[in-house]
C-alpha cells in the first residue's frame, strides 16, 4: 500500500470508457448509501470521493464503485460503476430504495465521461499512485495511454481489475479489496 501523500504515477489523461456514472440524489440519498456500502459516508467531503463495495449478505463481492459529492447539490452524489455491470448494480439498489426519498439515475455517458488524470479532479482512494478521478464533458488535453495502459498501472499497485474480480463468488479478501 502507499502513502497518499507521494506523488501520482499517472503522466497522462487516460479515458477510462469501461466506466459510467449515476447519480443518487434526495433527502435520504446519504444514509441510503451508509446502509448499502461498506465505505463509511461520513467521511465524504466536497474534495475526496470514497472506494466502496456491495456486498452479499455472506460477504461476497457484487459491485464495486466510486462515490463522491455532486458539487451543485448538497443532497447529490456521483457513483462512478464499471459499465457492464450498471445494470445489475441499479436493479439492486432499486430493491434497497423502498421508502428512500431518493432518486436513482444513470448519467447519459455522452455528456460526462471518466478519464483518469495525473493532476485534476479526486484522488483515487485506493493508491496515490493512480492519480484522479476527473469528470468532465470536455476531453483533458495530453490522451497519450489507453485504458490497458491504466489496468496495467492498476495491476502494478495492487488494485485487481473489477472484471477480474467475480460477483458472488469472490470475497473482498480474497482480492485484497479490505486493504483499499
Amino acid at each position: 500500500m502507499q502513502n497518499q501523500n507521494q506523488q501520482p504515477e499517472l503522466r497522462h489523461s487516460i479515458p477510462l470508457t469501461d466506466r459510467r456514472l449515476m447519480s443518487i440524489v434526495g433527502p435520504d440519498a446519504m444514509d441510503f448509501l451508509q446502509n448499502v456500502m461498506t465505505a463509511d459516508m461520513r467521511q465524504l467531503n466536497a474534495d475526496n470521493m470514497l472506494y466502496g463495495l456491495l456486498l452479499t449478505p455472506q460477504g461476497q463481492f457484487l459491485h464495486d464503485f466510486f462515490v463522491s459529492r455532486q458539487p451543485a447539490l448538497e443532497d447529490g452524489f456521483l457513483i462512478d460503476i464499471f459499465a457492464a455491470r450498471l445494470d445489475d448494480f441499479m436493479a439492486r439498489l432499486k430493491a434497497f430504495k423502498l421508502r428512500a426519498r431518493v432518486d436513482l439515475r444513470v448519467l447519459d455517458e455522452e455528456s460526462v465521461r471518466v478519464y483518469a488524470h495525473p493532476a485534476q479532479g479526486l484522488r483515487d482512494p485506493r493508491a496515490a499512485a493512480l492519480g484522479f478521478r476527473l469528470y468532465s464533458a470536455d476531453v483533458p488535453l495530453e490522451i497519450a495511454a489507453t485504458p490497458d495502459d491504466y489496468i496495467a498501472l492498476c495491476t502494478r499497485h495492487g488494485v485487481p481489475d473489477t472484471p477480474a474480480i467475480m460477483p458472488q463468488k469472490d470475497f473482498v479478501s480474497d482480492m485484497n479489496l479490505d486493504l483499499l
